[in-house]
């Protein structure tokens, strides 16, 4: 695909507040799959600009564009505009850049269901609600009484005003002065303010990616910070977060398996309760653990869950390079997967050639390699066409998924199967989110896309917990994906040899690939979402 990357230009952004590292979002480094060009989209000339990308015919976008009313860069006027037009894309959305963290907080607090942090105890914590890159947090922030909170709100009064007359003409303010006047006059109570207890302890995140309609949590991060501040009253100021030595680890799952399973499932309620699938990305949450009993609370609810930053840099993508089977490639993949899940007529796809009873796979055709491996347990047979492993049924249980009607009904002839489901192997996994123990996938790889491909991989590698077998011709595009696609984390290739099959239309080279989980699985399992 050609693919057109939108971005917030950083002209308009004060001297000072602009990311001192001056990278950017780039897919590119990451595959080559796919061709890229980097658009930086400026808020005055946004539509302009927008337009002319358009009219350079690319086959699909992705929004990095992040700017809120309150922002002199472009996002939310220019996320809406693009959106109009109705085009494939993934990323940004401009109903997410339309709130911010009071509106998420007030909302949080109304319907009760996530952790977030208390407005009534001391030490208080003050923050703009549209901040970013925790610019406008310094030492002031963490504040002990009253005193303390008059003149830090003070202290940000003349600091917040540019940007509070940006809302203000954003808004349709007929006066924005008097609506910064109001503000300033409203002190704690403004609108524009986030004030919470300080919750004592480290800062972690956890991304929440969107597979189809299944929010996936990969393994938290822990905020590293560069700068040492008193240690029971650590956080991230601008110059903190920016600091030489400043960024993520990942949190040991088993030195803590209790605090890693309760952010993932507490960033999943965040992703459902915040409507992050329309994205087709997901979300990051941001956590802080209060040291005391080890309780998360949500602080902040980002939109943007993967920078394809470079590797090497301070806030590469590590829980995508230590979770995501597949890497970065695949989730690119997965979220241009997402967005056509939801527009399947816009997608182009391929007839498949392969259908009915004379193409159900005859066990002899199977390496002895590949059938006296051990399948015992529940089986998901992707694209089935009649059991093709010899186990004895009292050992296994297959459940088989097919879009043919017509293969279905001769698999059910079969009396194989425990269960059988007529749906395309792609929206089946977009729901699919129970875990069995071995995944076969012999069958009709050839038939999906580049995309679509790396999609159903990654899906049947966070469900599988012990093996997965695939089959693709020898020589094509969808073999050489596989191959490139690599071990993820725990798993281990080992079978990869071609065979010759006997029982379809004609003969086929076919290469086999076994994969075999080498430890647990530890990623949470959420309920898919429609």
């Amino acid at each position: 695909m050609k693919i057109c990357c939108l971005h917030s230009s950083d002209e308009g952004i004060e001297a000072g507040e602009e990311d001192p590292e001056d990278i950017w979002q780039d897919p590119g480094l990451f595959t080559n799959q796919h061709t890229f060009e980097n658009k930086y989209i400026v808020k005055a000339t946004a539509k302009a600009q927008i337009d002319g990308a358009i009219a350079e015919g690319y086959d699909f976008y992705l929004v990095f564009m992040w700017g809120t009313r309150d922002d002199a860069i472009a996002g939310f006027e220019a996320i809406k505009y693009f959106e109009s037009l109705n085009l494939p894309s993934a990323g940004v959305r401009s109903f997410e850049r339309a709130r911010d963290k009071f509106d998420f907080f007030a909302d949080a607090k109304r319907l009760g269901n996530l952790p977030i942090p208390g407005d009534e105890k001391f030490p208080l914590f003050v923050k703009p609600a549209a901040d970013y890159a925790s610019k406008l947090i310094d030492e002031n922030s963490l504040v002990r009484n009253e005193a303390e909170l008059e003149a830090t709100i003070n202290r940000l009064h003349p600091r917040m005003r540019a940007q509070r007359l940006r809302r203000a003409e954003a808004l349709g303010e007929k006066d924005p002065e008097q609506y910064v006047k109001s503000l300033e006059k409203a002190g704690r109570d403004a609108r524009d303010l986030v004030i919470q207890e300080f919750i004592d302890g480290d800062e972690f995140s956890v991304v929440v990616l969107a597979m189809g309609y299944v929010p996936v949590a990969l393994t938290p991060l822990v905020v590293k910070y560069g700068k040492k501040q008193n240690e029971a009253e650590q956080f991230l100021t601008f110059e903190v977060k920016y600091h030489e030595d400043s960024g993520y680890g990942l949190l040991d799952e088993e030195k803590d398996p209790d605090l890693y399973k309760e952010l993932q499932a507490v960033a999943v309620k965040a992703f459902e309760e915040t409507g992050a699938q329309p994205s087709y990305m997901g979300c990051e949450v941001d956590f802080r653990v209060r040291r005391s009993d080890k309780k998360p609370f949500i602080i902040e609810v980002d939109p943007m869950p993967v920078w394809f930053f470079p590797t090497g840099s301070r806030y590469e993508d590590l829980d995508v390079q230590h979770d995501f089977p597949g890497g970065h490639r695949a989730v690119l993949n997965t979220f241009i997967t997402n967005y056509y899940l939801d527009h399947p007529k816009q997608k182009i796809r391929e007839k498949s050639a392969n259908d009915g009873g004379e193409n159900l796979w005859h066990t002899s055709d199977i390496p002895k390699d590949i059938t006296s491996c051990q399948y015992s347990g529940k089986v998901l047979d992707l694209e089935c066409r009649g059991v093709a492993i010899p186990q004895r049924l009292e050992d296994s249980e297959f459940i088989g998924v097919n879009g043919s009607e017509e293969t279905i009904g001769l698999c059910k002839q079969s009396g194989r199967y425990g269960d059988l489901i007529h749906k395309e192997i792609v929206p089946f996994l977009a729901h699919y989110n129970q875990r069995v123990d071995h995944i076969l996938l012999l069958s009709e790889t050839q038939s999906l896309s580049v995309e679509e491909l790396d999609f159903v991989l990654a899906r049947c590698f966070q469900l599988a917990n012990h093996s997965i077998t695939v089959f693709a011709p020898e020589k094509t595009d969808a073999a050489s994906n596989i191959k490139s696609f690599g071990e993820p984390r725990n798993w281990r290739l080992t079978y990869n040899k071609a065979f010759t099959t006997h029982s379809l239309k004609a003969s086929t080279t076919i290469t086999a690939f076994r994969f075999e989980r080498t430890a647990k699985p530890v990623q949470f399992m959420a309920e898919a979402r429609d």
